[in-house]
């Protein structure tokens, strides 16, 4: 068995200490790495975040969604109008009962839910650019629903 001389030590301790620094800086190299992508990320997140919902409004299906949306939702507007219609004259002619004007009432409530939710779309991130040309934006549930 040969003997460990002073000489084998130092050279194993320079080798540890070699090997320990090469692993600490490749350590080192990788969270500076992550940290500048991290930075980088927090650092263009609201631009990043503008340009995707820019991009997402100009998509052609967002515009095809809400254009559909915003023709039905006014459809239904007006055909909630052509139930009051009958309805108030129900509710307000001779013999006209307690259900006749619980109808009624019932219709207008239910009208302005449909006002509500064609102005929550129309005044929503993806939805505020496309109302179509010709529709009214936004619809005040008093002139459409009566009061």
């Amino acid at each position: 068995m040969s003997r460990i001389s002073r000489r084998d030590i130092g050279d194993t301790a320079t080798g540890i200490s070699a090997g320990t620094i090469v692993v600490t800086v490749v350590i080192l190299i990788g969270c500076g790495i992550a940290a500048l992508l991290w930075w980088l990320g927090v650092f263009t997140s609201g631009i990043k975040g503008a340009g995707d919902v820019h991009r997402d409004q100009n998509d052609a299906k967002n515009r095809e969604h809400w254009s559909q949306t915003f023709n039905s939702e006014f459809e239904q507007i007006k055909a909630d109008q052509d139930n009051l219609t009958v309805l108030k004259q129900a509710a307000t002619g001779t013999g006209a009962t307690a259900q006749d004007r619980a109808n009624y009432t019932g219709a207008q409530l239910n009208c302005r839910q449909d006002v509500a939710q064609y102005n929550a779309d129309a005044a929503s991130t993806l939805g505020a650019p496309w109302v179509p040309a010709g529709l009214p934006n936004p619809i005040d549930a008093s002139t459409y629903c009566g009061s």
